[in-house]
């Protein structure tokens, strides 16, 4: 989980779609955004969350006095975002009554309730919590329409549920909108494009983006996912390159291996579970990283490192070269 900016206060990081910000109830729902990032920064703690379902810019600080300043930040609502969305339909035709100041944005204010026995469902009801977001379209097509949203406030949900308070559930929503709806993108179309506060500690002004391909017209966006190599194409690969022997190999789960060497250079493949890899370089210096189904390493002939392995322990393909 490489950081889009890193200093020593604060980690912006990119979730992905799917990943959730902080652990959920279960040993099922362990793996998250944060503790992806503990791994390798111990001292990182979470500030704000984005939904499971949401990608986008996420920040994190470094130690509880960064934690502290941006939180205030955020409570202070000093912290500037910006979505963007793709939903069904044309807001801005339906909402032509409501008014819309220079640059397009119109209001959407609607108490947000938790709907107890439909939880974790929220609706706009009087007896919520106060609730304001702001929006405006960028693209429009004859089924859908782009939008950025800005959330005023940062009720749970707030965005989803005021879009569809409105009539325009968010594409691929698996809460909020009817199956036609859903059923029109693989994943929930809400994504946090931009970011900007006074650092905490400087007070420099920080600003991040992370724009998408996503579009009004369809498919939407664009949703490639990478090919599954099969073993022997891994295997070809790693002869290709000079290994001399291709297997599988399996650990049990919670495995700790202590800081040791081979005798000989690896490259390995993740193909199910979860592993910590910390290497040590030359200058003594090393780094954790988290790893899962699909990514690869490599491990140097002598070079120091130590494997400790997930609560599914993990198994993988492992090229060796003498």
């Amino acid at each position: 989980m490489t950081p889009i900016h890193e200093d020593e206060h604060l980690l912006v990081l990119h979730k992905p779609s799917g990943l959730l910000s902080v652990p959920g109830r279960g040993p099922d729902k362990q793996d998250c955004l944060a503790s992806r990032v503990q791994a390798v920064y111990p001292e990182a703690l979470v500030v704000h969350r984005l939904d499971q379902d949401t990608s986008g810019l996420l920040v994190m600080a470094r130690g509880i006095e960064a934690q502290r300043r941006m939180s205030r930040l955020f409570e202070t609502r000093q912290v500037h975002k910006r979505y963007v969305a793709v939903v069904a339909g044309q807001p801005e035709q339906t909402q032509q009554h409501e008014p819309s100041d220079a640059e397009g944005w119109r209001t959407i204010d609607g108490a947000i309730l938790l709907d107890w026995e439909r939880r974790p469902l929220h609706i706009v009801h009087p007896d919520g919590k106060h609730a304001r977001s702001r929006w405006r379209a960028l693209q429009s097509s004859s089924t859908a329409t782009m939008v950025e949203l800005e959330p005023v406030t940062g009720r749970t949900h707030q965005l989803r549920v005021h879009m569809q308070s409105i009539g325009h559930p968010m594409l691929g929503d698996a809460l909020y909108a009817p199956a036609p709806v859903r059923a029109l993108c693989p994943r929930l179309m809400l994504h946090a494009q931009s970011l900007a506060f006074a650092h905490p500690f400087t007070n420099v002004p920080m600003d991040f983006s992370a724009p998408t391909d996503w579009t009004a017209h369809a498919p939407y966006g664009h949703f490639t996912e990478e090919p599954a190599m099969s073993f022997e194409a891994f295997k070809q690969q790693a002869l290709a390159e000079g290994f001399d022997e291709v297997l599988e190999r399996s650990w049990e789960p919670n495995t700790v291996l202590d800081t040791h060497t081979h005798p000989f250079g690896v490259k390995a493949r993740v193909t199910a579970g979860q592993m910590w890899l910390t290497q040590t370089d030359a200058s003594g210096k090393s780094q954790k990283r988290y790893l899962t189904t699909g990514d690869e390493f490599t491990v140097a002939r002598e070079e120091p490192h130590a494997e400790q392995y997930g609560p599914e322990g993990a198994t993988y393909w492992v090229a060796r070269k003498n």
